[in-house]
């Protein structure tokens, strides 16, 4: 087993502590020594007066006290292989030394999750005055130790220098932590008939709570301790809250030592802390609290492999910049004035561009867009667990896609001749599986150049890669003309990056280090889930739906007898076809007459067809000219977008 010594506490204290474990599990003793450094190492120190070197204070701490205890031999049991001494042997503690030379804390954590592996430990112990740490990253990188770490750890704190463990009392509720607990409660009491009592807490349920409390302890007992622990002392309490049921079982029985599973620990009033203790019991006299945590399952250690991989690959957020990273995103989140300002000026911008089929105007809006924030902060917060910023982020998504529908509906309805689609707003009402990917990079990309403050530079490429804005006003422009089917399918393409970026942009801030170290939340996991399971079904239907392009098709007799009466007797048809591109139908027409056809032949013919096809249609018309005739312009080729067309 491993024991990582402290600096608050006597080293005499905490060997005495993980002595008695690894007594009580019959385990060899490995010790480690954190010491600063600027280069990360693990050394072996001697524990031994042969050493050349002077050992350091804490080292002839320990010396001393293996010395004077006659369980305990200084060296690994294969330095004593040769020695017939049967002082080595039997019931005899191995001690060895490491000493965890690091940069940082996550050095620390790395080094000692490698030095469990290496060693093949199976209990690991650290001993306090108390847990608590004012440094968040040194309380992150203690979490992430548990959550990798394959063996079980215990915490203890409240140990004093003349403590004895002649009452131990053990919180049993469900769950590996729990079960754990409760074994090394057993194993350190030796005679648990004489030294061990076991509680639990039991809610009210009804009239039968009690009963029900005993029911479940005794199952748990004999589950973990055989049923051969039959006469280890059991109290059951009715409270609804844990640590105060937990605190009267304490006061009648005074025990010198509390076991509790890691996942119970908040049910004395604090994280897995020192300051727990301190907190709950008021008196002078005060027990030892022992925190107990199973080891991780095999899929977080599975993911720990993943996330050391990413981490050597991609470099990592430091904590000040994901400070700056968080408040940036979460200041540029909320709904104010400012945000409701660009969100209109984008969106006119964006509506007016689509009408003129200006590409420019577009872009022009796109970079004016502020939705990529909110978006990057949804998906910061879900990788966070932070449901505050996912509702800020939220209220900001739904007000930006009101007031940009709103908005593009007003200026199509105030646009004079504006009645059917131009091409750039057709080419945002077809979305593909190769715009799902689109925008998935673009996530990967926003969120990634976002956590880099030398990158910010790159946000404005990736606002034009994106696209937010213009589906939603194209939506609203469609609405504004009555095509309900140019309109859903636009608002699927903003859908579709929305979702897809979110879902991105998780992926990225995960990779660089933004990563939730607190047990995932119910509505974290439901919404993460939901947005995959989103990006899933939009990737499936995006490939099965039928191909928006097709090949040129037959004209319906219909539609071939309406151009013709609409022609009338001055123009004659030579041909028609109806070909379909990623823009949608086009009509194109030759006729033949005596002059150039004039424009509003072409738009009463698409307001027919639109009106025969019952879809928004574009017209292209060429005109031959018969006779002497000369035409009266250059041209003798009209083409008339429709809206759509």
């Amino acid at each position: 087993m491993g024991l990582l010594l402290g600096d608050d506490l006597d080293v005499a204290v905490q060997l005495r502590w993980a002595a008695e474990l690894a007594e009580a599990r019959g385990y060899d003793l490995v010790i480690f020594q954190l010491v600063d450094s600027r280069e990360d190492a693990a050394v072996d120190v001697a524990l031994d007066e042969s050493a050349d070197v002077e050992p350091v204070p804490v080292v002839r701490d320990l010396i001393r006290v293996i010395a004077g205890s006659p369980a305990l031999c200084p060296g690994a049991p294969e330095d004593h292989a040769d020695e017939e001494d049967p002082h080595h042997t039997g019931s005899v503690i191995h001690v060895s030394m490491r000493q965890i030379r690091s940069s940082s804390s996550r050095s620390v954590r790395k080094q000692l999750l490698a030095e469990v592996a290496r060693n093949k430990l199976k209990l690991f112990t650290i001993a306090r005055t108390d847990l608590v740490s004012n440094d968040p990253e040194v309380t992150k990188e203690r979490r992430l130790f548990l959550r990798y770490v394959p063996c079980e750890v215990v915490f203890c704190f409240g140990l004093e220098q003349d403590y004895e463990l002649s009452r131990i009392l053990v919180a049993v509720a469900s769950g590996p932590h729990s079960e754990a607990a409760l074994r090394l409660g057993r194993d350190l009491a030796g005679d648990p008939a004489e030294v061990l009592a076991v509680a639990r807490v039991n809610p009210r349920v009804g009239p039968d709570a009690e009963q029900v409390g005993a029911r479940r302890l005794d199952s748990r007992i004999k589950k973990v301790l055989g049923k051969e622990q039959g006469e280890i002392t059991r109290r059951v309490v009715v409270d609804d809250q844990i640590h105060r049921g937990l605190l009267r079982v304490w006061d009648e029985g005074q025990y010198d030592l509390i076991v509790l599973g890691a996942s119970r620990a908040g049910m004395m009033g604090g994280q897995v802390s020192g300051g727990v203790g301190a907190r709950v019991f008021k008196g002078e006299t005060r027990p030892a609290v022992a925190i107990v945590s199973s080891g991780s399952p095999i899929r977080n250690r599975a993911l720990g492999v993943i996330e050391g991989a990413v981490e050597r690959l991609l470099p990592q957020i430091d904590r000040d910049d994901r400070v700056a990273l968080v408040d940036r995103i979460q200041s540029s989140s909320q709904w104010d004035v400012d945000f409701f300002t660009l969100m209109l000026l984008s969106t006119v911008i964006a509506a007016i561009g689509l009408i003129q089929n200006s590409a420019a105007v577009v872009i022009g809006a796109m970079l004016v867009a502020p939705l990529m924030t909110p978006l990057l902060g949804l998906g910061l917060a879900l990788v966070q667990g932070n449901p505050v910023l996912a509702r800020i982020s939220l209220r900001a998504i739904a007000m930006g896609l009101g007031v940009s529908l709103l908005v593009s509906f007003l200026v199509g309805l105030a646009t004079p001749g504006f009645v059917e689609p131009t091409r750039e707003m057709l080419g945002r009402g077809g979305p593909s599986v190769l715009d799902l990917a689109v925008a998935f990079a673009s996530g990967l990309a926003a969120a990634y150049a976002i956590s880099r403050p030398g990158l910010l530079a790159a946000l404005p490429g990736v606002a034009i890669a994106a696209a937010l804005v213009p589906p939603i006003a194209t939506s609203g422009l469609a609405l504004s003309t009555g095509d309900f089917g140019l309109a859903f399918n636009a608002l699927l393409l903003f859908v579709i990056n929305m979702v897809t970026i979110v879902v991105a942009s998780m992926t990225s801030l995960w990779a660089v280090g933004i990563r939730n170290i607190d047990k995932v939340s119910r509505w974290t996991l439901n919404a993460a889930s939901g947005l995959l399971i989103a990006v899933m079904f939009l990737g499936v239907y995006l490939s099965v739906q039928p191909k928006l392009v097709q090949p040129a098709s037959k004209v319906p007799p219909d539609l071939v007898e309406v151009v013709v009466n609409n022609l009338g007797n001055e123009y004659r048809l030579q041909g028609i076809a109806l070909a379909y591109d990623e823009l949608g139908a086009q009509l194109n027409i030759r006729i033949s007459g005596p002059h150039l056809a004039p424009p509003e032949v072409a738009d009463d013919i698409r307001a027919l067809a639109r009106k025969q096809l019952s879809r928004p249609i574009r017209v292209r018309l060429v005109t031959i000219i018969e006779g002497n005739h000369q035409p009266p312009a250059s041209r003798t080729e009209q083409e008339r977008p429709p809206g759509p067309p």
